[in-house]
């Protein structure tokens, strides 16, 4: 692996999950790129329980469910929620739900995100200068 491609490799989510003491399956640098071959990937699967019990900002278990995803507009705006990725456009895996477009992770599922593929958020910050 050259020096460029270590540069853009993901490494700060391919540890444990944030907050949870669940483990991700191992990838190997070698094997993050969804190009590389890796017949035996096989990602742990997680969904934090806050975001299974259905909020009505989630998604519906997708993974469990297969024809909603298949039911749903990636890459665009479904109705009211934009799915399109700062990142460009992003593939989808057997299951119909979005890849991480950065490569493998070694988890499946949206872990503590509300939704499958991109999740926007916006966190305003106030300031305040006060000139004595």
């Amino acid at each position: 692996m050259n020096a460029t491609a270590l540069q853009l490799l993901h490494v700060k989510c391919r540890g444990a999950y944030p907050g949870t003491t669940i483990a991700r399956s191992v990838v190997a640098d070698e094997q993050v790129s969804w190009q590389t071959p890796f017949p035996e990937y096989a990602p742990t699967l997680y969904t934090a329980p806050t975001v299974a019990a259905g909020p009505v900002w989630a998604d519906k278990d997708f993974l469990a469910d297969k024809p909603l995803a298949v039911a749903t507009k990636w890459n665009d705006v479904d109705g009211k929620v934009d799915r399109r990725s700062f990142e460009g456009v992003y593939k989808l895996d057997d299951h119909g739900v979005p890849q991480n477009p950065l490569g493998r992770t070694g988890m499946r599922g949206r872990g503590l995100l509300g939704r499958f593929g991109p999740n926007h958020a916006a966190d305003p910050v106030v300031t305040r200068y006060v000139v004595i």
